[in-house]
């Protein structure tokens, strides 16, 4: 049987509930949050039957086999899966919907240029290399990093983020004492293949805190206390770092600096931040000015360049800079 729109929106209502390891979703529940997913559509309460039958085509094999099991708890029945790790998301696709995806991206490829669509290019390239078929011989490769260390935290705090619940973090930042957090996780962020999360700890609701996911010790455990949900708007709160360190009370400020040879053609075809501006002073030179908050990170991506490029202004980050430098050469006297 096709898939219409309405249903495979019904499908990943369901399946964000049966990977709930803490809900409790009845059919009662089931047809409510699909109900809340297709409110905008002028449609009819959905039926028991329809989630009825949404329930076994998910379990068949004519389609994701999914692990769907009935918990009887007294006169009540509710869903989950028997497997926690399972997603219909994680089941292999295809050949169909290969070809689906790739017609997809062919389409959302022919908006590029529109602002709705900004920053979607290089997302939409990758989508597109994975669909296709490499497995006579590879002819990619993604930037990703499989050994790094708290990756098998992504998923369970991406679904403390969906399911608003509050966890308890073992987490030892380097260089300071193991230390216990009440965390609200709000946003997860990848910055040079390590993940962050970021949200608020119980006993400092006022201050929003960013958390190295390889720091964290151990399982993390999920509570019953309840979620304070930030009104962050996280684009705009990244829109003026570089990285993942937001030193809220800075300014933002305008970093002027000169690249020299070969580097001045990378900083050039792959600027450090959107508000790059450049301009070629000849071809062995490049003027380039930033309107950024200065952090760790912006530091650190600077010395990477070292001695290919002389920071003019601010006063601030050329001593920090000379400072680093100085201290580098020092390690080798």
């Amino acid at each position: 049987m096709p898939i219409t729109k309405d249903s495979y929106l019904r499908y990943r209502v369901l399946d964000k509930c049966f990977r709930n390891p803490v809900g409790r979703y009845t059919i009662k529940k089931l047809i409510d949050k699909c109900n809340e997913a297709l409110s905008f559509k002028d449609k009819s309460s959905i039926s028991i039957r329809t989630i009825r039958y949404d329930i076994a085509y998910m379990k068949s094999d004519e389609i994701w086999k999914a692990p769907i099991v009935a918990i009887r708890d007294g006169h009540e029945c509710y869903y989950r899966y028997s497997d926690p790790n399972f997603s219909i998301d994680k089941v292999p696709l295809s050949e169909a919907q290969m070809k689906l995806i790739q017609s997809a991206v062919e389409v959302l490829n022919s908006f590029e240029g529109l602002p709705q669509f900004e920053g979607l290019g290089d997302n939409l390239d990758k989508i597109g290399l994975m669909t296709y078929d490499t497995s006579s011989e590879p002819c990619f490769g993604l930037d990703q990093n499989i050994y790094v260390k708290g990756r098998e935290h992504v998923k369970p705090l991406f679904d403390a983020i969906q399911y608003k619940t509050v966890m308890k973090i073992q987490y030892k930042p380097f260089e300071k004492p193991k230390m216990t957090l009440i965390f609200h996780p709000q946003f997860l962020k990848q910055y040079n293949n390590r993940w962050f999360i970021f949200g608020i700890e119980q006993e400092h609701p006022e201050e929003i805190w960013n958390l190295a996911l390889d720091r964290i010790i151990g399982k993390l455990k999920p509570t019953k206390l309840p979620y304070n949900k930030l009104e962050t708007n996280w684009k705009e709160y990244f829109e003026d770092i570089v990285g993942v360190t937001n030193y809220e009370n800075k300014s933002v400020e305008k970093v002027h600096f000169i690249a020299h040879g070969i580097t001045s053609y990378y900083i050039e075809t792959k600027p450090l931040h959107e508000s790059q501006r450049d301009h070629r002073i000849d071809d062995n030179t490049l003027d380039v000015k930033l309107e950024v908050k200065i952090n760790p990170e912006l530091t650190h991506l600077l010395l990477s360049y070292a001695p290919d490029i002389t920071i003019l202004s601010p006063q601030s980050l050329v001593e920090e800079h000379k400072a680093s430098l100085k201290k580098a050469l020092e390690q080798y006297q």
